[in-house]
Parts: structure tokens; sequence; C-alpha cells
């Protein structure tokens, strides 16, 4: 593979504009009505696209800018899947504090009415020919290990069958309506590098060896019978590169079982997990999967060098030849769920490592 294969990419999320964040606390305070947040959601989200079109990206999304969650947004508009706040208590804080998690409530089951079609639907008609209309969602197997970790163990299975019908009818309306990119966020492979989790898989009578297929699979049926035209990109979410190593002993177990995905176009991830799955050289990598290469980092401001992102290239293309490469930053820009943070790393600084990243791709 030769530098003039590579392209540009992102992640799916960009970071809120000031103005729809302070709307966001606005209606949560009751100032300003659910029509109101709307239309600035609206328009935040045409800027956005016009941002994207300027920073050469051919595939678009609404930047997640709808969302309160990556996650839960998704989930809870599939039937069966409720949200719960588990309440913390406010010792030492002014208010009361607590976790929103998923909850299941009977069978899973796809929702025509999800209220991701008539999102998608307003981010289509604002795309131009020869762009493409992308949706990130969480992956399947990022809600099955959450279930597999909170329960007994008893109808996994079942939930994981009715969960990988229901995204593959949503994900087959969304190409209908015109979607031609589909990235999954998948955060699953962590658990099996954390010792508290894997001992909470033990104590509820799962065997993490035997899972591994299981998530490969819910991921896959997922996107089982999809037209050859829609991208099926999943991307690999790991917190720390070291998780891997705390595991090695199950290392190769959860390297094959990433790249037994058969339904997948290309994974991501950033370039130190890359190296780390790509380390064992007796685990290929798939043939024809196209590989999205994380090299610019999300939460820090300044740019990196030219120098140091073709380093993370070459020690990538060093133990693997993809059927193609694009080069991305290392994740989303949304920082947290309240979606805009005042930290150091502004709104602006997303498009400077955008740009660098193009500089980079046309050399």
């Amino acid at each position: 593979m030769t530098l003039t294969a590579i392209a540009v990419e992102h992640a799916g999320q960009f970071m809120f504009p000031a103005e729809l964040a302070k709307s966001r606390a606005d209606y949560s305070e009751g100032r300003i009505s659910a029509a109101e947040l709307k239309e600035i959601e609206d328009d935040s989200i045409v800027a956005l696209v016009e941002q994207q079109r300027k920073a050469g990206l051919s595939a678009i999304t609404d930047g997640e800018l709808r969302r309160r969650s990556w996650d839960l947004d998704f989930l809870t508009g599939l039937n069966g899947v409720e949200s719960m706040c588990v309440k913390s208590g406010h010792i030492w804080q002014d208010t009361e504090l607590g976790t929103v998690i998923p909850e299941i409530e009977g069978e899973i089951v796809y929702n025509p009415e999800h209220p991701i079609f008539e999102q998608f639907r307003f981010l289509k008609n604002l795309l131009q020919p020869g762009e493409t209309a992308r949706v990130t969602l969480p992956a399947p197997a990022h809600l099955l290990v959450w279930i597999m970790l909170n329960s007994n163990g008893n109808s996994i299975q079942v939930i994981a069958a009715q969960l990988a019908e229901a995204y593959r009818l949503t994900i087959k309306q969304l190409y209908e309506l015109g979607c031609r990119s589909i990235i999954l966020r998948d955060t699953s492979w962590n658990t099996f590098c954390d010792h508290d989790k894997l001992k909470r898989l033990l104590q509820g009578g799962l065997d993490p060896v035997s899972i591994m297929p299981m998530l490969t699979k819910v991921n896959d049926d997922a996107l089982a019978d999809m037209p050859a035209d829609m991208e099926r990109i999943l991307s690999i979410k790991a917190n720390c590169t070291e998780r891997f190593g705390k595991a090695s002993h199950l290392h190769p177990l959860i390297v094959n079982a990433i790249f037994n995905h058969a339904n997948l176009s290309a994974f991501m991830a950033e370039s130190a997990t890359a190296c780390n799955l790509l380390g064992d050289h007796e685990i290929a990598f798939p043939e024809g999967k196209g590989l999205i290469l994380g090299v610019v980092d999300v939460k820090q401001p300044q740019l990196e060098s030219r120098q140091n992102i073709t380093d993370k290239i070459d020690s990538v293309l060093a133990k693997v030849t993809p059927a193609w490469l694009r080069i991305s930053p290392t994740d989303g820009f949304m920082i947290n769920d309240d979606a805009y943070d005042t930290s150091s790393f502004m709104p602006e600084d997303q498009w400077r490592k955008i740009a660098l990243l193009q500089s980079v791709a046309k050399k």
C-alpha cells in the first residue's frame, strides 16, 4: 500500500456549538419549548453539514447534535429498551446525582417510529450529489455485554437474537432512506481487559471465552443481508492500550473475535489500539477489509506534527496491508454527554485537526 491511497475520515461526533449547549440548558430549565430547541438543533446541523463539506469530508453526519447520550438515545428508541436513573445520593454535592442506565422491558423489537428516522431524513435533505449520508450507532454488542454484566445470564441467546434483528431492520430502513455508511461504536471488548468485569461475568455464570463469539455474532447478524453499497464500519473503543496487556492470556482470543466479523467493510481504531491488536503476527488482518486509523488526539488542542502522524501510519502498515487505509481523529470530538466543555479543546480545534489530516493525506 502507498500513501496515495489514504483519505481522511471522522468518527461522526462533533462538538456542540455554544448556542446549542446553552439552549439545551434552557430547555432543561423550562425556559424554551421543545419546538424552539428543535429549531436551534436544525440550524446547528445545517451549519455543521456545511463545515464538514468545507473540510473536505465526503461522509457527512449530523454530528449527533440531537443526542443527549451517545448510546442511550438510540437504544431506548428500540421497543423493549427503557432507561432508568440509579440515584447515587448527594453527599458533598449540591444536587442529587444519578447514573442513567438501560433497562430491558420485555421483548426487544424494531420500532418503525424510531426517532432516528426523522433525524436522518433531515440530514439527507441537506446533502449534495456525491456526498455520503452516514449514521453512527452504539454496536449491539455494547448493549449485550452490559446485559451480561447486569443479569444472571438467563436468556442471553434469546436477547441477542432479538437485539440483532431489531438493529438489522433499523439499519435496513436507514438504507432505504438513503444512508450509505454505518459506524457501530463497540466498547464491549474492554470487558475482557477489566478484571472486575471478568469477575462479574464469572459470578453470573458466563464464561468470558465463550461469550466473545456471541458479541461478534450479534454485530454480524445486525448487518446481515445489507446491500453491497452500504459501508459497514466497526469502531473498536479501547479506553487504554494497556488493557490488552493486562489480559495477555486472552489477547489472541480477543483479536480473533474482533477480526472474525464477516459482515464489515472496515475496522476503525486509534493507532495505539490498532498496533496492539496487530501485535500478534500469527493473527492475520481480515482479507478485503479496510482500516480507518485514528492518529490525532480529540482531547488535546495542540496539533500533532506531520512526522508524528506518518510514524503512526508506518508502524501499522509495517504489520498489516488492509484493502484500503484512511486516517481520522482518535474518536468523536464530543467530549462528554453534556456535549460542550469549557476545557482547552474548543469547537474550532476540531476543524484544525481535520485540516491537518487533509494536509497529511495530500502528501
